[in-house]
């Protein structure tokens, strides 16, 4: 039975996935994530420890055989059994393809999301607004050209989510709504494919701060409230996600 030490920061998701291998398995592993035994950003730059895990990278483990492993799902791996990993080739594979679905599909959005709420990133909060709303007639049509919008920036769902919402109704209504992205850019200029639609909108960058941001994205994730600087009704609202 694998048994060794993980290295780490405190309360560092990554590494939660090796504890919980080790807790189903019963692997024995000790965790180092506090001093003297670790403190981030000092032991993991030593000679000592780059000589076992040269990139300086955690979660690191060493076995107590003296065994070495960084990265999270390696590391997961060795500390599971049979019933985590799978019984079969087949079973295996399958654990691998979920494994690997979580890292490409799930992490990045969910990074995207979460990471600004513990602090970890800042918000990249963006308010936009449909440049053109005599354009805007029957209702349907208008919640056609968000979806439009939404399908033309699908590969961009890794790395931003949106709440945009249509108000009033046939032929009095407007769009708007408030995006979330990754860095402190609008994302739509890095990739030519994603620059069809944004232009038709004028966008503004929130201050993550102030009350008005605050009660924005409280309004438009909640889809009710005053919404005070639309000056129309509710009508309906769709998520970029």
């Amino acid at each position: 039975m694998a048994a060794g030490t993980l290295y780490t920061y405190p309360e560092n998701w990554r590494a939660f996935k090796a504890q919980i291998a080790a807790q189903y398995s019963g692997a024995r592993l000790k965790v180092a994530s506090s001093a003297p035994a670790f403190t981030f950003g000092q032991t993991n730059r030593t000679p000592a420890f780059l000589n076992n895990f040269p990139l300086g990278k955690v979660p690191a483990f060493q076995g107590d055989d003296g065994f070495c492993l960084f990265e999270s799902n390696a590391i997961a791996h060795y500390l599971s059994n049979e019933a985590l990993r799978g019984s079969s080739p087949q079973a295996q594979s399958q654990v691998l393809q979920w494994v690997s679905f979580a890292d490409a599909e799930i992490i990045p959005p969910a990074s995207t999301w979460v990471f600004p709420t513990l602090g970890i990133m800042q918000f990249n909060k963006q308010v936009c607004t449909y440049k053109f709303p005599e354009e805007l007639t029957m209702t349907f049509m208008s919640c056609n050209l968000i979806m439009g919008m939404f399908q033309r920036l699908d590969k961009l769902r890794k790395n931003g989510f949106a709440s945009v919402i249509l108000f009033g109704g046939n032929n009095d209504s407007s769009i708007s709504g408030i995006w979330i992205f990754r860095g402190q850019d609008l994302a739509f200029t890095l990739s030519d494919d994603w620059q069809i639609d944004y232009e038709s909108y004028a966008w503004r960058k929130l201050d993550p701060d102030s009350d008005e941001t605050k009660t924005m994205v409280k309004e438009y994730f909640a889809w009710e409230g005053e919404f005070k600087h639309v000056g129309k009704p509710f009508n309906q609202g769709k998520c970029f996600k």
